[in-house]
């Protein structure tokens, strides 16, 4: 999934040299999937960005003459909905310019739009998206979370009614809610990653400052996590949960049905673009630039390499089953590992920026491959975007 500092960063690449690192750098492993255009400076996304996330909405109808609207007008049905292709939000494709335009917005151009697999597209007005209230100072956390199960079958979002995280079965129209209350305000000043299993039966939280807990949909079951390990991947039974340990040295570990993690003996310092556990439960993947190296292969830290490997471990010992090269017919810049489309095929997307040479609306979006975790090769899967000067997307999976 793209995070917004890649987006900063394609753009920092040809602007003059602005400091970013802290204010956007450290925040990209919050694993924000924001996208957002600008022609200019790296400053000038800043201060786009910085302007999306505060700038207010008209009220829905109260907007007078010339009003924005979105062109997706159908809500979400109460029920028997397919699964979801992907989720976007666009402002309604219009750019925006605070100070000048900013009464124009009708509501729903901040609201999260879902596409099913079949075509159909609707709003999901009970999803909170943009923080409108946000300040520059905090401009990369800029909506509220919103995930998809691998299937397409469930999604996860923030319900600002219930003050919790509600997990929506489409087809079904059951919503289940995370029984951790918070509020919008908490949301606002700081961020919050959720994690669901390949078919949403469980769903992780991480907050700042807080403990990660694991809860399992249907039940409302919360397992607290160990302090100081976070959530990377789950599977659906409830048997497999791989954690990771922040810090001068990141560890890899697995969350034990005791409540105790158990530290990979073998894997140290990895990054944690993971995707999900096979459908089996025998192996996960994830992408690596080998800028650290796993040590069992004798690989000694580095920096700054691009993700160019995909690694494949036992989840249950940490064991090392595959490190193989990306081979693909052209350059790709893949930055997250989605779900598994084979036995040994895993989906990795990477951002994908149509730019007008002569004006007009970019198109934002991802695109997706296939990727065979045994050689290496990589196959072009789809494509995914929508025109727009800032926005977001979310995929399922990842």
């Amino acid at each position: 999934m793209t995070t917004f500092r890649d987006h900063l960063t394609a753009v920092a690449d040809e602007a003059p040299a602005v400091d970013l690192a802290g204010r956007a750098l450290h925040k990209a492993r919050r694993r924000r999937r924001v996208t957002g255009y600008a022609s200019a400076t790296a400053g000038a996304v800043a201060a786009m960005a910085a302007a999306v996330a505060f700038a207010g909405v008209a009220p829905s109808g109260s907007a007078g003459r010339g009003v924005i609207t979105s062109q997706v007008t159908d809500t979400l049905p109460a029920s028997g909905v397919g699964p979801l292709s992907y989720a976007y939000y666009d402002w309604c494709g219009e750019e925006w310019k605070p100070g000048v335009n900013t009464h124009r917005f009708a509501k729903e151009c901040a609201q999260w739009n879902v596409v099913t697999r079949d075509g159909r597209k609707y709003r999901m007005p009970e999803a909170l998206s943009v923080y409108t209230e946000q300040t520059a100072d905090e401009y990369m956390n800029t909506n509220a979370p919103l995930v998809i199960s691998s299937d397409g079958r469930r999604v996860a979002y923030y319900s600002e009614r219930d003050r919790a995280i509600a997990v929506r079965d489409l087809d079904g129209g059951q919503v289940r809610l995370v029984p951790v209350p918070i509020t919008r305000a908490e949301l606002v000043a700081e961020p919050m990653l959720i994690t669901l299993s390949p078919d949403g039966s469980r769903l992780a939280m991480w907050r700042k400052d807080r403990p990660d807990v694991i809860v399992k949909v249907e039940t409302g079951e919360v397992t607290r996590v160990p302090d100081g390990w976070h959530v990377r991947a789950l599977d659906d039974a409830g048997d497999l949960t791989v954690v990771v340990r922040d810090g001068e040295e990141r560890r890899l570990g697995r969350l034990g049905g005791d409540g105790e993690v158990r530290p990979f003996p073998t894997l140290k310092d990895e990054p944690q673009e993971f995707g999900v556990p096979s459908g089996d439960g025998s192996s996960l993947s994830f992408l690596s630039g080998l800028k650290t190296g796993v040590t069992s292969s004798g690989k000694e830290p580095g920096s700054g390499r691009p993700n160019d490997t995909v690694v494949t471990i036992d989840p249950w010992t940490g064991k090392v089953l595959h490190i193989v090269r990306l081979r693909a017919d052209g350059p790709i810049h893949p930055m997250r590992t989605g779900g598994w489309v084979g036995p040994t095929e895993v989906i990795v997307s990477a951002s994908n920026i149509d730019r007008p040479w002569k004006g007009g609306v970019p198109t934002l979006g991802d695109r997706t491959y296939r990727v065979d975790v045994k050689t290496g090769r990589v196959t072009p899967s789809d494509d995914f975007g929508f025109p727009a000067w800032a926005g977001s997307l979310e995929l399922p999976g990842f």
